[in-house]
Order: C-alpha cells, then sequence, then structure tokens
C-alpha cells in the first residue's frame, strides 16, 4: 500500500509540475519559445525517473538481481511521459487567432496542488524510511545478540589468551628490524631452509621469550580482544591481523630450526601453538580474520608436515590436542556471523555511512542512533527501494548453516545469487570461501590422520600402506572427504606417504598438490625420522 501511494505521489508531483510550468510558459507569444521552456522544464522529472529506471534496469538486466523494482520504475517513467504528453497537447490547444490553453490555466492552484502532492510524497518516504531503519536497527540487536553470544565466554584474564597475544605482538613490533635480517623463509622447503644461519640463530635466540609467550597463550582456552567487543572497524584490525600472521610465522620458523637440530618435541610445540591460535583469531570480527585465520591454520598443518618425521617416542606428540579443537566448519561459521553483524552496521547507515572512518564516528551494531540520524532526500529513496536487509540476514543465515556441512553437499547451492541489490554488493561469490574453509579443513583432517600414522610408526617401525591400518587404534574412523564424500586416500611413491583429499576439482589425481586450481589437498610424511643436520 505504501509503495502503491509513493508511486501515485510521484506521479502526481511530476505531473503537476509540468502543468504549472506550462502554465507559466503558456503566456509567450512565441511557439518556438514556448516549446523550448517546455522542453528544459521537462528535463528535470525526466531525470530523476530516468535515473530510477537505468538503477532498476541495472539490476535487473546486468547484476541479475531478483528484486530489482523495473517493473515499478518502468511504469512510473511511461504513465508520466503518456500524462506529460496529454498536458502538453491540452496545453498547446487553442482557437484560431487565439493564445493556447494553457494561458488560461491558474498558475497558483496548480502549485499549491504540487506542493501538497509533494507533501504527501515526502511525508510517505519519510514513514517508509523510518521503518526500514527500525527493521534494521531491529535485526542489528538480533544479529549483535547471538554474535556476542557465541564469542568465548568472558574469563579473568588468567585463562585469556589476548593479553599475552598483545604482549608477544608489541615484542615482534619492537623487533621487526632484526627480524628483517633473517634470509630464511618461513615456509617452504626444508632443503632450502640453513640452521647456521647466523640472522636467525640470533633471531630466535632473542625471540625465545616471545615464543614461549606464544605457546602459553595459545594452550588457554579463551581468546577475549576487548576490542572486538565494540564496533567492527576495519582500519583498526588490519594491524592486528599482520601481527597474528608474523607471529605465527616466527613460531613456524622457530619449528624448523628445533627440526633440524633434532628437538621434535619442541617442533610439535610451535605447530600445535600455530593450530591453537588458528582457532583464537577464527572468532575475531570480519570475513577477513577467519580467512587470515584459515591462512595461519594451514602454516600449523606445514610445520607439523616437517614436524612429525623427526618424532622418535609417543611423548613428543603430548603437545598436540588436534581432536580437542572445534573443526574449522565452526571457526568460518562463527566468521560468517560477525561478517553479518558488520553488513548489517553498514545497512543502518547506508548509502552515507561512516563505518569505516575514525572510531568516533562509528556506530555500534543496535545503536538507537541508527533512527536517529539525519535523513537526506536521496538517502531515504535509496534506502527504501534498494536495501535489503531481510534479505540479507536470511542469506547470511543459509550461508552460516552450509557453513558446517561437507563441501560436496552445498557446492551447487553456493552458485545461488541474492535476491536483494545491497545484498548482491555486500555479498560477493562465497564460492572461494567456502572452498578454501573446506580445503582447511580437510588439511585439518590430513594432519589428524598423519599424528595416528605417526604412533603407528612408532609403535611398528613402519608407516601404514593403507589407512583402514589406523582404525580402531590410532582413528575411530578415517576422515571423510568433504569435497566427494569418500574416505581420505592414501598414495605412497618415492619413499612419501601422501595423505590426500581429491580438492575442489573433485578428480582424483593421485595425490598432487594443487596448482592453479587442479590437484589434491595433501599431506606428505616420509618412512624415517630426519636426521638432525646439526648439533645444539
Amino acid at each position: 500500500m505504501n509503495f502503491a501511494l509513493l508511486w501515485l505521489a510521484a506521479l502526481v508531483v511530476a505531473l503537476l509540475w509540468v502543468a504549472t510550468d506550462v502554465a507559466c510558459v503558456g503566456r509567450l507569444k512565441r511557439r518556438w519559445a514556448r516549446a523550448l521552456l517546455s522542453m528544459i522544464i521537462l528535463l528535470v522529472p525526466l531525470a530523476v525517473l530516468g535515473m530510477f529506471v537505468v538503477a532498476t534496469a541495472t539490476a535487473k538486466f546486468n547484476f541479475k538481481i531478483e528484486n530489482n523494482w523495473f517493473a515499478y520504475a518502468a511504469s512510473l517513467f511511461l504513465t508520466f511521459l503518456a500524462g506529460t504528453a496529454f498536458i502538453l497537447w491540452q496545453g498547446e490547444r487553442h482557437e484560431p487567432g487565439s493564445p493556447p490553453n494553457a494561458a488560461h490555466w491558474r498558475r497558483a492552484p496548480l502549485a499549491i496542488a504540487g506542493v501538497i502532492a509533494a507533501t504527501v510524497w515526502y511525508m510517505t518516504l519519510l514513514n517508509m524510511d523510518f521503518a526500514v531503519r527500525a527493521r534494521c536497527a531491529l535485526l542489528s540487536v538480533e544479529v549483535n545478540s547471538v554474535y556476542l553470544a557465541t564469542l568465548p565466554a568472558i574469563t579473568r584474564d588468567a585463562q585469556n589468551a589476548a593479553p599475552l597475544y598483545e604482549k608477544a605482538f608489541a615484542q615482534l613490533k619492537n623487533d621487526s628490524e632484526l627480524e628483517r635480517q633473517v634470509n630464511n623463509t618461513p615456509t617452504g622447503n626444508s632443503n632450502d631452509f640453513d640452521p647456521n644461519e647466523p640472522a636467525t640463530i640470533t633471531f630466535l635466540k632473542h625471540e625465545a621469550g616471545t615464543v614461549t609467550l606464544l605457546r602459553r597463550a595459545a594452550a588457554l582456552p579463551a581468546c577475549r580482544f576487548d576490542q572486538d567487543l565494540g564496533d567492527p572497524e576495519i582500519n583498526g584490525l588490519l594491524p592486528n591481523l599482520n601481527a597474528e600472521r608474523n607471529a605465527a610465522n616466527v613460531l613456524n620458523l622457530d619449528a624448523r630450526e628445533q627440526t633440524a637440530r633434532g628437538h621434535a618435541a619442541v617442533a610439535v610445540a610451535d605447530a600445535a601453538a600455530i593450530i591453537e591460535m588458528s582457532r583464537h583469531f577464527g572468532c575475531r570480527p570480519l570475513l577477513i580474520s577467519g580467512l587470515v585465520a584459515m591462512g595461519i591454520d594451514e602454516l600449523g598443518n606445514k610445520t607439523l608436515e616437517v614436524a612429525l618425521p623427526a618424532v622418535k617416542r609417543a611423548d613428543e606428540l603430548d603437545a598436540l590436542r588436534l581432536d580437542d579443537l572445534p573443526p574449522m566448519g565452526r571457526v568460518f561459521q562463527q566468521t560468517l556471523r560477525s561478517e553479518e553483524r558488520f553488513g548489517l552496521l553498514l545497512y543502518g547507515n547506508m548509502p552515507t555511512n561512516n563505518v569505516h572512518t575514525a572510531k568516533d564516528h562509528t556506530i555500534e551494531a543496535g545503536d538507537t542512533r541508527l533512527l536517529a540520524s539525519g535523513v537526506r532526500l536521496s538517502d531515504a529513496y535509496i534506502r527504501v527501494f534498494f536495501l535489503d536487509s531481510d534479505e540479507y540476514v536470511n542469506f547470511m543465515e543459509s550461508l552460516e548453516s552450509m557453513a558446517t556441512q561437507p563441501y560436496y553437499t552445498v557446492s551447487d547451492q553456493l552458485k545461488d545469487r541474492p535476491a536483494g541489490l545491497f545484498t548482491a554488493i555486500l555479498i560477493p561469490s562465497m564460492t572461494r570461501a567456502f572452498q578454501t574453509a573446506a580445503e582447511i579443513g580437510t588439511g585439518d583432517d590430513c594432519a589428524r590422520t598423519a599424528v595416528a600414522m605417526t604412533r603407528f610408526r612408532l609403535d611398528h617401525g613402519t608407516l601404514p600402506s593403507h589407512l583402514n591400518e589406523l582404525v580402531p587404534k590410532y582413528l575411530d574412523e578415517v576422515p571423510t572427504d568433504p569435497f566427494d564424500g569418500k574416505p581420505l586416500r592414501l598414495a605412497i611413491r618415492n619413499n612419501q606417504w601422501i595423505i590426500y583429499s581429491v580438492g575442489p576439482d573433485r578428480v582424483d589425481d593421485g595425490g598432487v598438490e594443487i596448482d592453479r586450481g587442479k590437484g589434491d589437498v595433501i599431506f606428505t610424511l616420509t618412512l624415517a625420522p630426519m636426521e638432525a643436520t646439526t648439533k645444539p
């Protein structure tokens, strides 16, 4: 009903604008002057209504958005053209030798009627805009409540990893110049790693306390940064993300050094800390936090891949608690919840939001300022017609549900586009993010299987020929490949035992690592423990 009233009021305002101005120019004696001025006058409603048609046509035909308002805008525009043609025809009619009919039209009543119609249109738009913002504020409160409820529980500092991480980050930042002198990369082929490089030895010796801090923090049950409880501010978050990744790199560098020196237990502890850090950081706000956490988790698995062949005793694996960690799907689900919360902040302030500016100007989720902020006419029009907060919430909730399901069961659903315009803008294709989460989750399953194989090696002196040999003593069951629903595979060649998933392309390449979108998700073990290349 409101949209119908808005349509009718907009049409009446536009036609009365034309009629009033035609009545004014109708008093001119020269026909060409009347025609010229009439065309100039027509440009205003033509431009306004035309932009509406262009915007909705772009949504419909370019972006393939379902709720595009194209029929609404086109019908208004065409009706306006028809009404304008009738007004111009009536205004130009005249008896021979007499002025046109428009010269006799009373301008004041037309202008008053136009003002009344414009007032009705404006008040209707404001009421609809207020309803949109009220709905957005309500959704923001609901989503914020769910997000906060799923964060790690508030705990005393002794059990909270965040303060320890902050100390470690500060120390690494202070020592950044020393770190830049290290030539060994934190990742890469172990054969290219030089454990005797002076800069590496000096740096790791200097950062021994920092590495200990990171291990202690990763072992704690909860991690809750104070800044995560307020409004998500991406500019303030980016430096923290860089610090998190850098801390993981330092642990990886230490693990490779410890492995080369035969200290397998320490290297395994570093790998375990990296993986546990990924769970802590994955709960931080915004999708980018979750993606960085996934990268850290992958680095942890690569670190474990280097350390496991050096393990000689079962107690050297004691630092690993892989079965106690939440699966990556759960971490990804929480990441999507935080992104949903942030998206609603954008919705509540669109199109002239200040979320990305200074912290003093941001608006927190559920803040009543969403309703009290000033209203500009263009902003209200965009919010009423193009804001789709309900569609956004529904779509994000469907993504959150899919996050914990096997990739092969949801991959086709990920191709569906959101129905709303702003939802389609805020949520680009999630296929790649889901694929990455599935790859990292698969890497975790491969890592758990590799640890079981290492325990098998310690008991039997060799690695198993089939993954089924690990069941039930070392594994309850062989993990399922999320890309095809079948058990993980094992390939043995060149003294390497390769645990693998078929990967996103769903083609079994026999344990070949992914390259340019083709290949498998792999975890590689060697048969014999690596010998220490140097002595302490």
